[in-house]
């Protein structure tokens, strides 16, 4: 066991909700004392909170504000959105400065180690400024999240009404884990695992590696329901992100088509062998907005 007992969640929204229950889980176990959430506002969070979760509201632009907030905690852990990500350094400094042991940056997606250029290059520079401040790192690489991407009309996904607009041919194979693996996987590791495993350590999580093409056509077999896919050329979703680097959407496409799945099938969920993740279809049929 990693001796952590005290964690601090910042933000509880699309994956740091399902982080913060499975923590507190453990909390009803034994292997955790207590669960606080940094949030912005004191309300909203009334679920986590009858569950045993603590909320304090922080100012990211008040160092005492985080700095108080944090007393007594061993491990920080981020889900900001990448919007967020300049509070993430002042959450990282406080940290820094009431001795906290270890600290979660919000990665949970694609492979962002050695990149130095959009949002991967963002995420890694987050990660790298924490080794200059001397603050102990935990990394997960997670992959898109297999049950919530399939909803999103932001991205033009939106298997709810069986329609889906794909970048490029839709045969890219990546890598995909339900946010309730990822979050069994981060509370794991964090609470069975030897301190000396979590320090600057890169966690590779897997799902399931498949294309978009293969997803759907799972989903129609198991479920019956045709789903009505719209191509947009590979030439046109660069283009896109050419002309606008914060087309998160075209950004996601040209992943999903280019990049590949997340390392070496033989290099993912080694910390936990006996990890059973979810599939992608499982994934998507377990929705829940």
């Amino acid at each position: 066991m990693s001796g952590y007992k005290t964690f601090a969640v910042a933000g509880a929204g699309t994956i740091g909700k399902y982080i913060i229950e499975e923590l507190l889980k453990e909390k009803t176990t034994g292997k955790v004392d207590k669960v606080i959430i940094l949030s912005r506002s004191a309300t909203g969070n009334d679920d986590l909170t009858a569950k045993g979760a603590e909320v304090i509201v922080v100012d990211y632009n008040v160092p005492s504000s985080l700095q108080s907030a944090l007393q007594g905690i061993d491990v920080v852990i981020s889900t900001l959105s990448w919007a967020g990500y300049p509070a993430q350094e002042s959450l990282g400094d406080a940290a820094k400065a009431v001795g906290v042991k270890l600290f979660v940056p919000s990665e949970f997606g694609g492979d962002s180690i050695k990149h130095t250029e959009g949002v991967f290059g963002l995420k890694n520079a987050q990660r790298l400024r924490l080794e200059k401040i001397g603050l102990s790192w935990a990394v997960f690489i997670t992959g898109t999240f297999a049950d919530w991407m399939w909803y999103q009309t932001y991205f033009d996904y939106d298997l709810a009404n069986g329609k889906i607009e794909v970048g490029g041919t839709g045969n890219g194979v990546t890598t995909f884990t339900s946010r309730t693996d990822i979050a069994r996987y981060v509370a794991y590791a964090l609470t069975s695992l030897p301190a000396s495993t979590l320090h600057n350590h890169v966690f590779k999580v897997e799902g399931e590696r498949t294309s978009i093409n293969a997803a759907l056509k799972a989903y129609e077999a198991r479920t019956g329901k045709k789903i009505d896919i719209t191509y947009v050329p590979l030439e046109v979703v660069k283009e896109r992100a050419k002309n606008n680097p914060a087309d998160f959407k075209s950004f996601l496409a040209l992943m999903f088509e280019l990049d590949g799945p997340n390392e070496p099938k033989e290099e993912m969920n080694v910390e936990w062998p006996e990890f059973k993740p979810q599939t992608v279809v499982e994934a998507m049929l377990s929705y829940k907005p």
